[in-house]
């Protein structure tokens, strides 16, 4: 190539110059011209016959562009660039995925540098305070500010135990008093990213699908299977395990998030240790992967399901305020999808359309924990029901949307901002359609409690279905209570609340005392005295109690007082290692404590220089200050008894839960 080159260089500087070119007039008429002077065509025409200078040859020969060795100078740069990036990236710090997951969701730029959604240290299980509900110290704070426990603040044990109140609500109102509770535990991180996640064996994961199976009507199995099918689930097991493609970080975290729920039910529900390393070992990959999901997720089926399992596994761990955060990730994606609208399909994780009645069915169980959430954390919902073009029957959908829907209406009407601002008449009249609702469904419960237990004993039934209708009916009976709440009481109360209030009060702790006892009696794993207190207790609005609290304490009832003291025993974890400070248990209990003292200063049956029992001691509490106590008043000033102190009374009791909800207000 190069010779051929050479010599028809030198053919071209061979060839005679052009002495003359064409006159002008020719060049521009476009018309042959014999470059006479002038030219035969001049003649003919007339014209003057000229000519431009004739250029000479003097361009110099041009290089021979070597291509093959420059370009494959040029790869070789590519070639130690792309070596350069790579060794860039292998030591970057942000969040990576697993080894085996090279295309995970963070692999794209605008995803790989988005914050993760939520903190490790957040979500993680073994926490040393709970999250509960944000009704919880607004009570504390009456019982603080209002002005009557704390009549006598000589006595070391009401000073005592002021001042411990006081500690627990500076302590859990403080955003900083968690420390590194925000911190991202980047050893975690690291460790995701460089090594392979260890997984259970394929033996025993295929055992536990086939016992699911088997289990599908099991209540907590049917709850899960909302979300998404069981052989959806299993499917994406099987490409965990059977990686023929690379799998993506939700795969990971709907793989362990499933895996999870199935190993905890069979601890529960058989009460054997078989696969309690497998459910711990699922349960940490899950929190490590829910850590590294970025804050922008795309919108997908797989996405929203994955966000739903990690709202319910924060759920379980008294994590109201994360589950918050993932629900409404989780509810924006379903909108965006726009799964509240019945005629919009979206394509499936294989590419094909999914099923509309897969796509509905976890547009509810997102809905239900929106709903759920927002009336205990007194946050607008994320899903509003103006917006939802589904046709509502009450007769054909679950108990737990039309609890949903109770919910959502029970904020929107009653304790929103605008609700509360709404005449009291036409809001109580509002609270008698709810109540009447909720009356429904709990004589659905009994009948459904009272087939069970007239059932014949099957090895196929599920054992703790009677167990769980009980947990219902302490759920239903406690937001009956705050619904009854808002209808203005016939005549002076001491309390505010009406009679069938606080009669519905004492129903529920009633309720709760025969559901603990039934707990504590089966034969199961203790994590389910956990998950109750979780879901019954600290993720609804457990308002019996405050209700029940303000009455006895303004009308010095020993009897309900005694009912408040059972009430604390009840929630005594069996491990009393776990009884940290911001435990139920040590809170319900110090307020009782606070309620007796009260009771006994006004009876005069008290000594006030009884120190025996401190409560400093009692409680393990450390207490920095002395606070001098008020006590409480006999009566709010704004509840009057047409109930015109809703307002007040329901602030209060956001900040009596909010103490159990350590991060409420984060």
């Amino acid at each position: 190539m190069e010779n051929r080159g050479i010599e028809s260089d030198k053919r071209t500087r061979s060839r005679p110059a052009i002495a003359r070119r064409s006159c002008d007039q020719c060049r521009s008429r476009k018309i042959g011209c014999d470059r006479g002077s002038p030219c035969s065509n001049c003649v003919v025409a007339k014209v003057n016959c000229t000519h431009s200078a004739v250029a000479s040859n003097t361009s110099t020969p041009k290089q021979r562009v070597l291509i093959s060795a420059q370009y494959e100078k040029k790869i070789d740069d590519i070639a130690k660039g792309i070596e350069g990036i790579k060794l860039i990236l292998q030591n970057l710090d942000s969040a990576q995925i697993p080894k085996s997951a090279p295309n995970a969701l963070t692999s794209s730029g605008a995803e790989a540098s988005a914050p993760p959604l939520i903190t490790r240290d957040s979500i993680a299980t073994n926490v040393s305070s709970f999250d509960h509900s944000a009704h919880v110290i607004d009570l504390l704070k009456s019982v603080l500010e209002d002005g009557t426990v704390t009549s006598d603040v000589s006595s070391p044990e009401t000073s005592e135990v002021v001042s411990s109140l006081t500690d627990l609500t500076r302590t859990l109102e403080d955003p900083s008093s968690g420390g590194n509770h925000r911190s991202r535990d980047r050893n975690v991180l690291k460790g995701g990213r460089n090594e392979d996640p260890q997984m259970p064996p394929v033996k025993d994961v295929l055992e536990i699908l086939r016992w699911v199976r088997a289990r599908e009507h099991f209540f907590r199995i049917t709850r899960i299977s909302r979300v998404l099918p069981t052989e959806y689930f299993a499917e994406v097991c099987r490409k965990m395990y059977f990686a023929i493609d690379d799998y993506t970080e939700i795969d990971f975290v709907l793989a362990n998030g499933y895996l999870t729920y199935i190993f905890a039910e069979h601890l529960i529900t058989t009460g054997l240790n078989d696969y309690r390393e497998h459910w711990l070992m699922c349960r940490k990959n899950l929190h490590d992967a829910v850590a590294r999901l970025p804050l922008l997720l795309p919108a997908s089926m797989d996405a929203v399901a994955a966000l739903t399992l990690a709202a319910y596994d924060a759920m379980e761990n008294a994590k109201a305020t994360v589950a918050w955060s993932l629900i409404s990730s989780a509810a924006s994606l379903c909108q965006t999808l726009g799964y509240h609208r019945p005629s919009t399909r979206r394509r499936a994780r294989d590419g094909s359309f999914a099923s509309t009645d897969m796509q509905e069915s976890l547009f509810w169980s997102v809905y239900s924990l929106d709903k759920g959430l927002s009336l205990q954390l007194d946050r607008p919902p994320n899903i509003r029901d103006v917006d939802i073009s589904f046709p509502f029957d009450p007769d054909s959908q679950p108990r737990s949307i039309r609890l949903a829907r109770i919910q959502g209406k029970a904020y929107e009407q009653l304790y929103s901002p605008q609700g509360l601002s709404r005449p009291v008449l036409e809001r109580g009249h509002d609270a008698e359609v709810l109540a009447t609702q909720l009356r429904e469904m709990i004589r659905d419960v009994h009948v459904d409690m009272e087939n069970a237990n007239n059932r014949d004993p099957d090895e196929n039934e599920d054992p703790l279905r009677v167990l769980y209708l009980q947990c219902h009916l302490v759920c239903h009976t406690s937001l009956l209570t705050l619904i009854l709440r808002a209808i203005p009481s016939v005549g002076s109360s001491p309390s505010g609340a009406s009679d069938e209030c606080v009669a519905v009060a004492r129903l529920a702790l009633e309720i709760h005392h025969q559901c603990m006892t039934s707990i504590r009696n089966c034969k199961s794993d203790p994590q389910i005295v956990n998950k109750y207190i979780s879901w019954a207790i600290l993720n609804m609005p457990f308002v019996s109690f405050s209700v029940l609290f303000l009455h006895a304490v303004r009308t010095a009832d020993d009897a309900d007082l005694a009912v408040l003291d059972r009430f604390a025993r009840s929630l005594q974890p069996e491990d009393q290692a776990s009884d940290c400070s911001t435990h139920p248990h040590r809170i319900y209990k110090l307020l009782c404590k606070a309620a007796r003292l009260h009771i006994e200063s006004k009876t005069g049956e008290w000594d006030g220089s009884m120190n025996q029992h401190s409560l400093e001691s009692l409680l393990d509490i450390d207490v920095p200050d002395a606070h001098g106590l008020e006590t409480i008043r006999h009566g709010n000033e704004s509840s009057d008894a047409d109930g015109s102190g809703l307002g007040n009374w329901y602030r209060e009791q956001q900040h009596f839960l909010g103490l159990l909800n350590e991060d409420a207000f984060q």
